[in-house]
């Protein structure tokens, strides 16, 4: 601890009072010490310095980075202290929340928790959405906040593919435009940077026809861009099917072929 206040008092009457002496942190056994030039010193018998009320919450724990749909490890555990940083035997609850939402993400898992000995632990917190430089803010009512240092949401395993651009209405055996795109996605809708091939295949068929051009593409960094497909019948609400080997299917809006 660090003693504070007026640690050097002139006697009255061989009497030297002090009256602003405080100690920051808490600790069984303290003593102090009085000194005087030309005269032997002195020590106090022993003393306490107790916990004061508890006034803010710290961050002990800081989040790290994982990947999308993860829990952070190790749990993220915040402290209930005084304020002077003393650690309280608070049960209060602490909410922890998203503070910088760098990729747009939902914060999932046990987000309110009792504190047991003036610590809150959570074990179960995860994000979904990628990003680079996400925080948490940790609040209990009644005390000041603490917000975490930054961490980052990295990309899952390949999961699924998606329409990112979607058949448009198109004259028979002329090429579908704009091209259509197809992202392959982690279980999050976060893009991945897979390389792997998608086909494309008509779904819903409703004139009989005949899909045309290059059906099978390898993505590039998660996206695969089929520029040539063409339809040879006319018809209202075709659909097409992207499919890739272990991944969840995708089948797009319903286009038209005139």
């Amino acid at each position: 601890g660090t003693l504070s206040g007026t640690t050097a008092v002139t006697a009255v009457g061989g009497v030297a009072t002090f009256s602003s002496l405080s100690i920051n942190l808490v600790g069984t056994g303290y003593t102090l010490a009085a000194t005087s030039t030309g005269l032997t010193p002195v020590t106090s018998s022993v003393f306490n310095i107790t916990v004061a009320a508890a006034a803010k919450l710290t961050v002990l724990q800081q989040p790290s980075s994982v990947v999308a749909g993860v829990a952070v490890a190790p749990s993220v555990t915040v402290r209930i202290e005084d304020a002077l940083g003393n650690l309280t035997t608070s049960t209060a609850n602490v909410t922890m929340a998203i503070g910088t939402n760098a990729g747009g993400g939902t914060l999932s898992g046990t987000k309110t928790v009792a504190a047991v000995g003036g610590v809150a632990t959570f074990s179960t917190l995860s994000i979904n959405k990628t990003g680079t430089g996400y925080t948490l803010v940790a609040t209990s009512t009644g005390l000041t906040s603490a917000t975490s240092s930054t961490f980052d949401i990295s990309v899952a395993a390949a999961a699924q593919v998606t329409f990112s651009q979607q058949p448009t209405n198109t004259v028979r055996n002329a090429a579908i435009a704009p091209a259509l795109t197809v992202r392959i996605e982690d279980a999050f809708g976060n893009l991945t940077t897979s390389t792997a091939s998608i086909t494309i295949a008509i779904s819903t068929n409703p004139a009989s026809g005949t899909l045309s051009g290059t059906k099978t593409v390898a993505a590039v960094n998660g996206v695969a861009t089929f520029s040539t497909l063409t339809i040879n019948n006319a018809g209202t609400a075709y659909k097409l099917t992207a499919t890739s080997t272990g991944l969840t299917a995708d089948i797009s809006t319903a286009f038209n072929i005139t």
